[in-house]
Formats: structure tokens, C-alpha cells, sequence
């Protein structure tokens, strides 16, 4: 309970108003059972002689306005919690589909790739090389559009962003050509976020081979990062904030590409900076931004990152690639809090869906990570969730409806609103 102010009210004045709401429920059942125990004394005991029961009486009530008030919760904590055992419920697997097993999904990040065939050297190389998710022998192997398609689980997925998966650094464009041939004899990708490498001096031929690429839409880079926050090194060679590697960035506008960001929270700071000396380019942040410190001071301060980098409106983020050998296994309830606070900080309007797969079939099966990803929002309005898991892909990418594997659905039907006030899903 607050006060009118907005402070905390005091327990005396919490404990005053839980009595008047109270007391109206049960003053009638006080004065039935009090006058029977009257009328009952009277003409069978010894007259007015009703202090005793009418006493144990009030004790007893008494007793069931403290318990009442231990277990009084406000409305915003009840349904915290009903939320919180259903979807207790639905990771244990006792409920199933909530959250629209129908809707339909433009994965916004996803990668293929052919071993037998290409070079990824953090896949191909010997000893196996060990990155953010530590051992990658598990997804050593082909994944290409059919099996995409078999792990999809009964969802309808009918776009893609195919992202590139760190193919051989010297051709580039090489993996371009490759899944733009695998979109056309497949239909899956939809559009491509190919790999440059702007500090690179062949960075103008690379990216306008890239924009030649009818399907490309962006190109992607891991700028260099600091392996801790207290490590970063301003304009240190290959990150945002070098000005060699800006000059490449810059190229990007005048090709019409948007830029898919990978870095840790701790340097959105930087691409906050870039967001706003290059207003003309979109970033794109991958991976809610790598919330990989899941203490209270680790969130908290990819809480304060996350809402700097999305004070600039040429930002967008993907809600994406969040598990981590550190923690729990792949759950909504896992990841839940860091889903519905990017969504909060970014915007229903800025916020996009994808698998990341097959990086995260190191966590969990695709139907898991996606249908979890809807058991999420459920409670958002039909029209916010067909804006995350579908139109924002296609606007911020650019997707040509007639590319899709199926027509586009008609506009969700507004029936399922949100709580009163806007106020986020608990």
C-alpha cells in the first residue's frame, strides 16, 4: 500500500485499511453467530450471562482477520504469481500452447551452414574451438533448410533472417552466394545479414559486393569488446569507437545497409555514440545485448546500457541467443524477466523474435525456445505480439511480402488487451 504521495504507508495504516475492507465482509456473520449465542444463553444458561461466547467469538474472527492479512496480496502480486505457477506448469510440461501455437513467425535470426562443403573455422577447425557457449562439438554438422524446417515443431514460420555464421574471413562474399543458392532452391532464407569486416581495408569492394546480393539487408561484425566492463579501452583498434573502423562503418548508409550488432552490454554505450554520429544507419543490437551476469548488479547494469543504447531511435534489438553454460536450463521462467524488460525498454515496436539456431540447440529444441518466447508475451494484445514475432521483421529488414513462404495474415484482431495503464505483464 502507498500513500497518496507515493511513499510507503505505514504498517499501522495498512493493517487500518485491510480492517475496513474487511470488516464490511463479515460484520453480518459476526452479528448472526453473536446474537444466536446470545438468544441461546439467554433462554438456556444463565441468563445475560453471553460475554464468554460472544468473546470466543470475536477471538476467533479476530484470528481470521490476521491470517487474512498475512495472506493479502494486491493485484499486481496475484497475478505475479498466478503467472509465475503457470508457466511453472508449462515448463514442466503439465499445459501446452499457450501463446498462440498458430501465430505466424519470421524467425529473425537463424544461421545454415555445410560442412562437408564450406569453411566456418570455429566449426571446422581442430582442436575445437571454445567461444561464448564453451564446446561446440554438439552442433558440428550440417544444418541446412530441411532440417530448419523439421525442428520447427508445428510453428508456422513463414520468413527468415538468415544471419552470417563466421564463414572463411577472407571471401565474404563467398558466403553470400551460397545462401542466396540455397534461397532459391529452398525458399528459406528470406533475406541475408551478410559478414564485413569494416576496419578492413578491402571494406568498400566487400560491402558493395554484399549490396549486390538481392536478399542482403545488413551486414554483421563483432566489433571488438573487452572481456569485462572495467576492461574497456576507448577507440581501442577494431571497436566502435576507432575511428579507422568508423570510416567503414560510414559506407553503410550510402548502400542501404543496417548494421547487426553482437557486443556485450557493457559497450552499448559506444554504439549509443555511433547511433547518434550516424543517424542514418540502423543498428540492430543482437542477443538483448549478451545479459550474461545475471546477478542483481550484473542486470542492473545491462538494465542501464540497454535503456542508453535505445534512447537512440535508429535502434532495434532481437530477443535472441540467450542461453548460456552458466545458467539454468533453458526455461521461460530462466529468461523471462530479461525478455519482458527489453521489451519494456526498447518497445513492442523495436522488439524482434529469433532462434538463433542451431547455435541454441546446445539449450534446448527449437519448438522450446520459440514457443517459449510466446508463452512469455502471451499476455500482450494480439496485435503487440503479431508486431514482435512478425511485422517487425519485416520492416526492419525490409521484407518483401511476396518473398514469404506463406501470404502475410490479415491484421490481428484487437481482443486480448493488455492490463489497464500499460504497465508490462508480470
Amino acid at each position: 500500500m502507498t500513500r497518496s504521495d507515493g511513499g510507503e504507508a505505514s504498517p499501522y495504516l495498512r493493517w487500518a485499511a485491510g480492517l475496513k475492507a474487511w470488516w464490511p465482509r463479515h460484520w453480518i456473520a459476526f452479528a448472526v453467530v453473536g446474537g444466536c449465542a446470545t438468544v441461546a444463553d439467554v433462554f438456556l444458561g444463565d441468563g445475560w450471562n453471553t460475554f464468554g461466547p460472544v468473546l470466543a467469538w470475536g477471538m476467533l474472527l479476530g484470528l481470521h482477520f490476521i491470517l487474512a492479512q498475512s495472506l493479502m496480496m494486491d493485484e499486481e502480486t496475484a497475478d505475479r504469481r498466478t503467472e509465475d505457477l503457470r508457466l511453472r506448469a508449462y515448463d514442466q510440461g503439465h499445459i501446452d500452447d499457450i501463446g498462440g501455437r498458430r501465430d505466424f513467425v519470421i524467425d529473425a535470426h537463424h544461421h545454415f551452414w555445410d560442412l562437408d562443403r564450406n569453411y566456418h573455422p570455429w566449426l571446422c577447425d581442430d582442436p575445437p574451438v571454445e567461444g561464448r557457449h564453451g564446446d561446440y562439438r554438439a552442433i558440428r554438422k550440417n544444418y541446412l533448410p530441411a532440417d530448419f524446417r523439421r525442428d520447427w515443431d508445428g510453428l508456422q514460420v513463414v520468413g527468415s533472417v538468415y544471419v552470417e555464421a563466421e564463414w572463411d574471413p577472407s571471401d565474404p562474399a563467398g558466403e553470400t552466394a551460397w545462401a542466396e543458392r540455397v534461397a532459391e532452391e529452398s525458399g528459406f532464407p528470406t533475406v541475408i545479414v551478410a559478414q564485413a569486416w569494416l576496419g578492413r581495408e578491402d571494406v568498400a569492394e566487400v560491402l558493395a559486393a554484399q549490396a549486390g546480393f538481392g536478399r542482403v539487408r545488413g551486414v554483421r561484425e563483432k566489433p571488438a569488446v573487452a572481456p569485462h566492463p572495467n576492461e574497456v579501452v576507448p577507440y581501442a583498434p577494431g571497436s566502435m569507437s576507432d575511428p579507422e573502423w568508423q570510416k567503414g562503418y560510414a559506407r553503410l548508409e550510402s548502400l542501404g545497409l543496417s548494421f547487426d550488432l553482437q557486443a556485450p552490454f557493457w559497450h552499448l554505450p559506444e554504439a549509443r555514440a555511433l547511433a547518434e554520429r550516424f543517424p542514418g544507419i540502423t543498428i540492430i543490437l543482437d542477443h538483448c545485448g549478451l545479459p550474461n551476469i545475471r546477478s542483481p548488479e550484473g542486470l542492473a547494469a545491462w538494465r542501464k546500457c540497454m535503456q542508453t543504447l535505445a534512447e537512440a531511435p535508429n535502434t532495434a534489438v532481437k530477443i535472441s541467443g540467450l542461453g548460456e553454460p552458466r545458467l539454468p536450463r533453458w526455461s521461460v521462467r530462466t529468461h523471462r524477466d530479461v525478455v519482458l524488460e527489453t521489451i519494456d525498454i526498447f518497445g513492442v515496436d523495436r522488439c524482434m523474435f529469433g532462434s538463433n539456431y542451431p547455435v541454441d540447440r546446445l539449450y534446448a529444441p527449437y519448438g522450446t525456445i520459440m514457443r517459449g518466447f510466446h508463452a512469455m508475451t502471451s499476455r500482450f494484445s494480439l496485435a503487440e505480439r503479431r508486431k514482435m514475432f512478425f511485422d517487425n521483421a519485416m520492416r526492419w529488414y525490409r521484407i518483401d511480402p511476396e518473398s514469404l513462404a506463406e501470404p502475410p495474415p490479415p491484421p490481428a484482431a484487437e481482443f486480448v488487451e493488455r492490463r489497464a495503464g500499460g504497465a508490462r505483464p508480470r
